[in-house]
């Protein structure tokens, strides 16, 4: 897709030559729908959004002269200033990485961004004339992947309606091939967090699946991080250890396992499953001790919830009722985390009929 672009109008945009404030925003209704793209969410998130000009009204009405941002009011040295101070902050965050897809998306949202907030009912000229004055060797380039951008949300907001009526597997294979359509190979790389999580789901799917001790199947859990994010997978286990541990502990199976196995085997077997994971041992003795804490919580919470049975069952709604219940909480948690667990039930919570989730709750 070229655009018109005559050689005189773009070295008027790399001049810089003022003329009166041209609209800025075909991005400009939809940069609020740009920044919830979910460029590398796992999940897709279907959201009304205001209405989007269409990619080839990018490319409609290109200035004759350079478009100013400012409009006559704004014309004061600031705004150049401001102006300035943005563009030294973008090239020096994204400098080294405009060679990939994902640079160039992550570069082009916070441009819109600030488009958007410098002067929301315009975009489309200052868009164009900033790309190509500020980056002369790709500023086609990045034109082309903005065009590419607004047509992917253009299409979420257009399909919406069909893709809720999809399963989970047409809908990514239907998202995923427009994906493709509009970015080619480059989809890969701009969703890559997504199909890295996508990959590790579907090894822990698998895993649940299968029969086997629950250690063997955190061993081959770590194995699946490893493949499904390479050589970021040690910086991703550093940074998100708890969330890959919770991940695991909520499988299924393990959860059965782990509720079939005496305290002090389970003990070991949630060390392991963080030991498996990076744990250090300080960190481990603590979760030990933690894990201990909870079950003594978890005993006192059956042992209050028999006893409140009892009383709900001998005694009629009234102050008779809430001054046993009162009593009998104290009694087992103290003052204080009575006077919580009171207040819950009184909203219509009642923890201790949750169910437990070992090495979480």
């Amino acid at each position: 897709m070229k655009p018109v672009h005559d050689n005189t109008s773009k070295q008027q945009m790399v001049t810089g030559v003022k003329i009166k404030p041209i609209p800025v925003l075909i991005i400009g209704s939809a940069l609020s729908a740009v920044v919830a793209y979910q460029w590398a969410g796992s999940e897709m998130t279907i959201a009304a959004t205001p209405d989007v000009a269409s990619p080839q009204e990018i490319r409609k009405t290109e200035p004759e002269t350079a478009p100013s941002l400012a409009t006559p009011m704004q014309e004061e040295p600031a705004v150049n200033d401001d102006l300035e101070a943005f563009r030294e902050r973008l090239m020096a965050r994204f400098e080294g990485q405009l060679d990939h897809p994902g640079g160039q998306v992550r570069l082009l949202e916070e441009l819109m961004r600030y488009l958007n907030q410098f002067d929301p009912e315009h975009w489309r000229e200052s868009l164009s004339a900033l790309l190509l004055s500020w980056f002369p060797d790709r500023g086609e380039e990045l034109l082309n992947r903005a065009e590419a951008m607004i047509a992917y949300q253009d299409f979420m907001e257009q399909q919406q309606y069909t893709l809720r009526s999809m399963g989970p597997d047409e809908r990514r294979d239907f998202i995923w091939s427009k994906r493709r359509e509009l970015f080619g190979d480059a989809a890969d790389e701009i969703w890559q967090s997504e199909l890295q999580n996508y990959s590790l789901s579907q090894s822990l799917k698998n895993l649940d699946q299968q029969p086997g001790a629950t250690l063997a199947k955190a061993e081959a859990y770590t194995r699946a991080i490893q493949d499904a994010y390479g050589d970021e997978a040690a910086r991703v286990v550093e940074r998100r250890r708890q969330e890959l541990t919770d991940r695991f502990l909520s499988l299924s199976s393990v959860q059965q396992s782990l509720h079939e196995q005496a305290p002090e085997q389970r003990y070991e077997t949630l060390r392991g499953i963080r030991q498996q994971l990076g744990m250090e041992e300080q960190a481990l003795d603590r979760w030990d001790q933690l894990d201990r804490t909870r079950d003594d919580r978890w005993s006192q919470g059956e042992n209050y919830e028999t006893k409140r049975q009892a009383i709900v069952e001998k005694y009629q709604p009234g102050p008779e009722r809430e001054e046993a219940l009162d009593s009998l909480s104290r009694d087992i948690f103290g003052d204080e985390m009575a006077a919580i667990i009171r207040d819950e039930e009184a909203a219509g919570y009642f923890r201790y009929r949750e169910s437990r989730v070992y090495g979480q709750n």
